[in-house]
């Protein structure tokens, strides 16, 4: 199986507060032009994405000076459901998944959020976010990094909680995935395969992903894996409905 953990880009798609809405629209037509093309206006770190240690620590690398193997390996997923809005995920919170967190592993972080996407105060300015002391946890046990299904690794709007786990984590050269999804077919404590490469913007703190994860085998045949694959919201989908129905 191949799990899609994107979260769409689309306009005025959730991100942080204080950004300016995404637009995406269409430059031309194929109905009029031959072919369609479109035009996009958003934020690298929108949608799903990752950081780069240049996003807090202007000293250190870019999205182009990090290497390829920086943005794939093993994964885990750890249930942290139930978790209160605005609650700084911590080393205890982090410790009763002690044997999922492994040297090397990308942790990834369901909180229920991923489910709550959506332009509401609740989901933009009141989610569960990583702590310093849950950042330290994650180094401490060497994890490659984390993933996580709200907006950000922060919190908001305090500014100890939006980049205290961030200068911890980006300055060990971890790997940060924000804005995803995570099924949850991946919560059985499954070590996965993942990859998350970015598109290659330079000098860039950060840039857009399609964030995919992989049971073993599923890639080494010549036939397709089944897929589970993400859908965008309806709404969003009646546009191209639209545009089909003028052709």
């Amino acid at each position: 199986m191949i799990y899609d953990l994107a979260q769409p880009h689309y306009s005025h798609a959730p991100q942080f507060p204080r950004q300016p809405p995404n637009t995406i629209g269409y430059q031309q037509l194929a109905v009029v032009d031959g072919a369609t093309v479109e035009r996009c206006t958003f934020m690298t770190h929108s949608g799903s994405h990752v950081d780069a240690p240049f996003h807090y620590l202007p000293h250190l690398p870019c999205i182009h000076e990090l290497s390829l193997g920086h943005f794939y390996g093993a994964c885990v997923a750890l249930d942290l459901r139930g978790l209160p809005p605005s609650h700084p995920i911590d080393a205890d919170d982090l410790r009763k998944h002690e044997a999922l967190v492994t040297a090397n592993t990308l942790v990834l972080l369901k909180t229920g959020w991923g489910e709550k996407r959506g332009n509401s105060r609740e989901f933009l300015t009141a989610g569960p976010y990583m702590s310093g002391s849950g950042a330290q946890y994650l180094l401490d046990r060497n994890a490659k990094g984390m993933g996580i299904d709200g907006l950000s690794t922060g919190g908001y709007p305090d500014p100890h909680a939006e980049a205290d786990a961030h200068k911890l984590l980006l300055g060990a050269n971890k790997l940060l995935l924000e804005d995803i999804f995570i099924p949850d077919a991946l919560l059985d404590g499954k070590r996965r395969h993942f990859a998350a490469f970015p598109v290659l913007i330079a000098n860039a703190g950060g840039s857009w992903t399609r964030p995919v994860v992989w049971d073993d085998g599923d890639l080494d045949t010549e036939s397709s894996a089944q897929e589970l694959a993400r859908k965008i919201p309806s709404s969003v989908a009646q546009a191209i409905a639209l545009q089909r129905s003028i052709a």
